[in-house]
């Protein structure tokens, strides 16, 4: 994604709608494709379940290695380094992306954000990450998010 100074955002932006085929395939976007193929020679990425949404999580290399320094940061057998190597890393996978640009959705993947083989799903970029929510429960969440982000500039809540 280019900027108005014309260099290139390194993070994952904007909110973009997709078909999931009858298999459980998922077109990426192709701003997200192209970035993950800037940060991972390969393309590869990172999924599992949100732990905080009924959205799931996917980013590249560098989602994967930012959730190793936050556990590398705890001394061995510390019990939060514990709790975010057994919350955590048992639940991602690496995934490809196939020739046209997809990935598929496994049946864990799928009932954990409501979605549905075939149906829609709404990838929505976070920086380092992004997610993939169910339609209607994206709305809901946004909906919150800005109302929320909305007050706070209003200097609402703040501290």
């Amino acid at each position: 994604m280019c900027t108005d100074r014309g260099g290139w955002v390194e993070f994952f932006l904007s909110t973009f709608r997709n078909r999931i085929d009858a298999k459980g395939r998922v077109s990426v976007p192709a701003p997200y494709r192209a970035l993950l193929t800037k940060k991972n020679a390969e393309g590869g990425l990172i999924m599992g379940p949100d732990i905080s949404a009924p959205a799931l999580v996917a980013g590249g290399r560098d989602y994967l290695d930012g959730i190793n320094r936050r556990i590398d940061e705890l001394p061995d057998l510390h019990p939060e380094r514990e709790m975010l190597i057994d919350g955590l890393l048992p639940f991602l996978n690496e995934l490809s992306l196939d020739q046209e640009g997809r990935v598929q959705l496994g049946a864990q993947f799928l009932e954990h954000a409501g979605l549905s083989a075939p149906g829609e799903a709404v990838f929505v970029g976070r920086r380092n990450s992004f997610q993939i929510w169910e339609p209607k429960a994206w709305e809901a969440r946004a909906a919150e998010a800005r109302a929320k982000a909305a007050a706070y500039l209003r200097g609402e809540g703040r501290s």
